[in-house]
């Protein structure tokens, strides 16, 4: 059997890693074949000259600290470093370094190199790519405990890695991860997943799940995203969403309560200016008779004239009383295509041949209930509006179709109630209106039109009458494109009523001027407050 010593000789001879011995000095001692296939220098070149000749300038101190830990009978295990080729290169290896002893008297250190494979250069990129991660990363083996972790994990849990390694992952995260994945499958887990740190707090989280098959069996790696920020720039854009909602509803109830406050005001100016123009109407008439009983012609010429402006006071009386849902209405089940349809021609004619009128009647709409001539009012209205928007023409267009209301298209208008409604569309290709303009739209004597061209009680008199039948109006317009009102009507199930001419002329609503003939006729003492010196009829 060989002596040790020469066994010894033989297997640091026949070794795959370098071994070499370096002496106090920093001297090489010894040097074996591996080493020469390692770094080029053969035997009897390289011992008895400067291991320095082998390391980075850079580092000459460390080999200084590194034999002062050597002393202290420290041994370096495998850490990795750069060393020089004989023909100048440099190459990645892996050093472990021990003491060498003669006895208890330290005489330099002895040093086993291996070249770094592709494999462990591979790992070492992985571990960099995983290190540079802005998430944190674990890696979960199959007894359900943290093998493999990232710095950004330790900044997650508040945990360093030490720590991490061995801990069970579903003690750090809820809910805990799945156990049974296919190879190379991916899971996502958000919404409520919440990290676990070690002071006690919890995290938001958003998780991704695979499977990495590895030779010691399957490895769950998880990637963990800090979702704190985005959590609460969510509940900040729900907070803003809220707040302008609630903003919304505010101004539109001021807006309602605005336009309430302006129609009892109109209908209260209304009634009494009512009153005035029936007491000028009535002795207008008692002027223009006497007038012609004695042949003062110029004179029952004048009465004429007071006539026909107490009959336009009148008119505009009934336009506020619209506003303000004090008119005389009779309601009835009807279907809004026929109103549509027998207003069509008088729509033609007054918009005038340079504007184009399309009307699209869905079929089949059911009924709604409404005043037939007030529905013919608002149609007038919308459609002398869209001729004065289209001077120099354009197209009409009136839509009807039926519509469910959900919570969804009712959101941000607390008037419009959920259920089952007739839609109708009067759009126009005119110049549109701008944003400050559709706020005050429908504001009694409110206009944009020139003095003396419009009174602007048009718009307020359809907003009157279709929220006073239970109804709905919105405006939508595009300065230069053009603007469409939407109205909205419930529907009943009741069907169209037959249309009854009444045997003799109907009285005189409270907005129209009365025309009495005879001095022995007064106002109805029901609705009128003039004074009179004579007794009262009733309409």
């Amino acid at each position: 059997m060989p002596r040790p010593d020469i066994l010894l000789r033989a297997m640091v001879h026949t070794a795959h890693d370098a071994i070499f011995a370096v002496g106090r000095d920093f001297t090489v001692l010894s040097w074996n074949p591996a080493a020469e296939a390692l770094f080029g220098y053969p035997a009897d070149e390289i011992v008895g000259r400067s291991v320095d000749l082998l390391v980075p300038p850079d580092q000459h101190s460390d080999q200084r600290e590194m034999l002062l830990l050597m002393e202290a009978g420290a041994r370096l295990e495998r850490f990795r470093s750069r060393r020089r080729h004989r023909d100048g290169h440099w190459s990645q290896v892996t050093l472990s370094m021990s003491p060498l002893c003669d006895g208890d008297h330290l005489i330099g250190y002895t040093v086993i190199a291996r070249a770094v494979s592709a494999r462990e250069r591979h790992e070492s990129s992985f571990q960099a790519l995983l290190e540079a991660a802005p998430d944190a990363f674990v890696g979960v083996g199959d007894d359900g405990r943290i093998v493999l972790a990232n710095t950004q994990a330790e900044t997650l849990f508040g945990i360093t890695r030490h720590g991490l390694i061995g801990k069970e992952i579903d003690k750090l995260l809820m809910p805990p991860l799945p156990r049974e994945l296919a190879p190379a499958h991916d899971e996502a887990h958000g919404g409520d997943a919440r990290a676990h740190r070690v002071d006690g707090s919890t995290v938001p989280i958003e998780v991704s799940v695979s499977v990495l098959p590895t030779d010691d069996g399957p490895l769950r790696c998880a990637v963990i995203r800090d979702i704190t920020e985005r959590v609460r720039a969510h509940e900040r854009l729900r907070q803003l969403q809220a707040e302008a909602e609630r903003a919304q509803l505010e101004a539109q109830l001021q807006r309602a309560q605005r336009l309430e406050g302006l129609g009892q005001l109109a209908g209260g100016v209304a009634h009494d200016f009512n009153n005035l123009i029936a007491v000028i109407s009535n002795y207008a008439v008692f002027i223009a008779e006497a007038a012609a009983e004695h042949g003062l012609d110029e004179l029952a010429g004048d009465a004429a004239q007071i006539t026909k402006a107490a009959q336009r006071g009148a008119d505009l009386t009934h336009q506020l009383l619209a506003f303000a849902r004090r008119e005389v209405v009779r309601p009835r089940p009807l279907n809004l295509n026929d109103v549509v349809a027998d207003i069509e021609q008088m729509l033609r004619r007054s918009i005038g041949e340079h504007i184009t009128l399309d009307v699209r009647l869905a079929p089949g709409l059911p009924s709604i209930t409404a005043d037939p001539g007030q529905l013919d009012q608002v149609l007038v209205n919308l459609a002398v509006n869209a001729r004065d928007a289209m001077p120099r023409g354009g197209t009409l267009t009136i839509e009807t179709c039926d519509l469910t209301v959900d919570r969804e298209y009712a959101a941000g208008r607390p008037a419009l109630r959920t259920g089952h409604y007739v839609r109708m569309r009067v759009s126009d290709t005119g110049t549109g209106m701008p944003p400050e303009v559709i706020e005050r739209a429908f504001e009694p004597f409110y206009t944009t039109k020139p003095a003396g061209k419009g009174t602007g009680l048009g718009l307020a008199t359809v907003y009157g009458i279709i929220t006073a039948a239970g109804g709905d109006l919105s405006i939508y317009s595009v300065p230069g494109t053009g603007t469409t009102f939407t109205i909205l009507m419930p529907t009943t199930d009741a069907e169209p009523a037959e249309v009854e001419e009444p045997a003799e002329p109907l009285p005189p609503t409270t907005a129209a001027a009365p025309s009495w003939r005879s001095r022995t006729s007064r106002p109805c003492a029901t609705c009128c407050t003039a004074s009179w010196p004579g007794p009262a009829t009733r309409c």
